[in-house]
């Protein structure tokens, strides 16, 4: 949803402004420090793989299950409006 252009990545701007797309309106400050904590290779880019990470469990269990739900995207109907 964040990355329009289909560029593998989304930038804190990019995040900030899909974020208050859905009435979530984060702070730039926030935005910043969300990209710098996850940014893996510090190129001030959230890959796919970035961004996965940060909602990740930490608990191997839990991220284990997680890896193995179907994910909301992939039923016919789906509807962002109905999850955002």
């Amino acid at each position: 949803m964040a990355d329009r252009l289909g560029k593998s990545f989304v930038t804190g701007p990019e995040l900030q402004e899909t974020l208050s797309q859905y009435g979530l309106f984060a702070h730039k400050q926030d935005v910043y420090l969300f990209v710098r904590r996850y940014d893996k290779d510090a190129d001030g880019r959230l890959q796919f793989t970035d961004f996965c990470d940060a909602f990740m469990p930490l608990e191997r269990e839990l991220a284990h299950d997680l890896k193995l739900r179907e994910g909301f995207h992939s039923r016919s109907g789906f509807c962002k409006q109905s999850y955002f």
